[in-house]
């Protein structure tokens, strides 16, 4: 693999991904990680990378700009890399392209979409996973990176076999790019399978619903809020938390030209266990987003024992199956406001036949069958390379 999913996230869902997947090779995979060092959380926690910081270092502790040019001037000098002036010039990449260029490896895996790797690859294969296509989808309508998009033009039909995260996001690959069927494989995502063990006393919040990530575009954070005020208005004890970003100003206006600013909580969340406490005490997670790739928050929810209410669109259905609370923005009697004032209304006994499904369909997904599968992916892909 690569460093670029590394590079480019200290923390966050695609980096988490390949971390987890990284550790939980088979014996038989010998998996290189060409990284120098890095300030990714996941790859720290793991022990998979040293704290050094070799800028930092440099420094003495205390960047000035003098001090961040010579640090990149004399990296660059040492590193042969002219044209990288960023704040840390890309060890990672030259190192993984100085191990392309021995050609010792059966398989290359990019962690994200640059295409550097292909000048140096030479004539072996590659594996591509694909997070999602929600840039391809909304491709004129939402803004995104064009050069994602050229790039993902430009990768997905060279890769020697492609990796979806779902069934949705496959048929999408073949859909929008006309890729066929078979050249992908479907791997869900994992995640801890030990029990959650929710902080005695953690709630501080009172009755809350959760809401989850991003707000912007797809999300359906507007259409969200539309449909909960009435439920709020019915319910004065009930507040909505939202993680992610503080509220925009756009945002800021929009809850109180419907009169429940106060009733909205921003939480910056620092810790998985600060999320998962989160969940547990909440009355529900609601997850009104129109398109995902998979939804890692639906199984944070499940093993948090947190009642989970799903759009039903995009991967959910698929990823969920009946362990959720589904509706409709375009059906009253299968809305959002409909559905959630039923929920709120459920007995202990009805809330937990809700859990126990839901702990049911998390045993589907976990980081250790997700690493066999890929592995699976490796050795078909030398093999077949190796026999034509």
């Amino acid at each position: 693999m690569d460093s670029q999913a590394f590079d480019m996230q200290t923390h966050g869902g695609i980096s988490r991904c390949f971390a987890e997947l990284i550790t939980r090779m088979p014996e038989d995979v010998s998996l290189c990680l060409p990284i120098i060092e890095s300030q990714n959380v996941y790859l720290r926690e793991k022990g998979l990378v040293s704290d050094r910081d070799s800028y930092l270092e440099y420094c003495n502790g205390h960047p000035t700009p003098i001090k961040r040019f010579w640090y990149k001037l004399s990296t660059n000098i040492k590193e042969g890399h002219w044209k990288q002036w960023d704040r840390m010039p890309r060890l990672s990449q030259n190192e993984t392209e100085h191990l392309l260029a021995q050609g010792d490896f059966d398989v290359f895996h990019p962690t994200y979409y640059d295409t550097y790797f292909l000048r140096k690859i030479g004539n072996k294969p590659f594996v591509l996973t694909v997070h999602d296509m929600i840039p391809e989808r909304y491709a004129g309508i939402y803004t995104f990176s064009d050069h994602q998009l050229k790039n993902k033009r430009k990768l997905i039909p060279l890769a020697s076999h492609v990796i979806a995260v779902s069934e949705h996001t496959k048929n999408d690959i073949v859909n929008l790019l006309g890729i066929a069927p078979e050249k992908i494989s479907v791997i869900h995502h994992g995640i801890d399978q030990t029990p959650y063990v929710p902080i005695p006393d953690g709630n501080g919040y009172g009755n809350y619903l959760l809401y989850v990530g991003q707000r912007g575009t797809y999300k359906n954070f507007h259409r969200f809020v539309l449909e909960v005020t009435s439920v709020l208005n019915n319910h004065p004890e009930l507040s909505v938390i939202c993680t992610s970003d503080p509220f925009s100003a756009e945002e800021d206006s929009f809850l109180r030209r419907n009169g429940v600013r106060g009733r909205f909580i921003h939480k910056f969340v620092h810790s998985d266990a600060e999320i998962m406490n989160l969940y547990h005490y909440a009355q529900a997670f609601v997850y009104p987003s129109e398109c995902e790739g998979f939804g890692i928050p639906i199984l944070e929810a499940y093993r948090a024992g947190c009642p989970v209410m799903l759009n039903r669109s995009s991967c959910f259905p698929e990823i969920a199956g009946d362990a959720a609370v589904f509706f409709d923005f375009d059906s009253r009697r299968q809305g959002l406001q409909y559905k959630l004032e039923e929920l709120l209304s459920w007995t202990p006994e009805q809330k937990e036949k809700l859990l126990t499904i839901q702990r049911e369909r998390l045993r589907l997904y976990s980081w250790e069958k997700a690493a066999q599968e890929l592995a699976n992916v490796y050795r078909r892909v030398a093999w077949e390379h190796n026999n034509t």
